[in-house]
């Protein structure tokens, strides 16, 4: 089942909802920079969200664009929760773990039209705050915790 009539929009919600699972994320959001903006918003076992350039919103079943062709996705994996002291900002994880995820966000984003935004939030220790991540494709990648934002430096992949 298809999103809509717009192609961009259909591969916006592929994107996120494979984000979502691929990666383990608690929810996944995207800003679509296109002829026809919008927000797709994709939680664990809940409809897509859908927000038009005016704010009006549809809810699609979890499984709509299910029948678009992806194009190749980055390496991603689930990892277990963050260990995270939100006072102090430290995050603690599978040695790795943060910059792999960082680098898939960011490249999810690169498969989307113009300055299209993805942001996702993943499991920590502390269930009240979320560790979140957010990319544009070209731009450091924001990393937040609580009421910290950090700017984090992933390399971009060697051609």
């Amino acid at each position: 089942m298809s999103a809509g009539a717009d192609p961009q929009l259909d591969l916006a919600v592929a994107l996120a909802r494979e984000l979502l699972h691929a990666s383990g994320a608690l929810r996944v959001s995207v800003a679509l920079d296109s002829a026809a903006p919008a927000i797709v918003e994709c939680e664990r076992l809940r409809a897509i969200v859908v927000r038009d350039g005016d704010g009006n919103a549809r809810e699609l079943p979890h499984d709509a664009a299910g029948d678009v062709a992806l194009p190749e996705l980055p390496f991603m994996r689930q990892l277990p929760a963050f260990d995270v002291d939100p006072a102090d900002g430290r995050v603690a994880g599978v040695l790795g773990g943060l910059e792999m995820l960082g680098r898939a966000v960011r490249d999810v984003a690169a498969l989307l039209p113009g300055a299209s935004v993805v942001a996702a939030d993943y499991e920590t220790s502390d269930p009240a705050v979320p560790l979140g991540i957010a990319a544009r494709a070209g731009e450091p990648l924001v990393v937040l915790l609580g009421e910290h934002e950090f700017e984090l430096a992933v390399d971009e992949p060697s051609a």
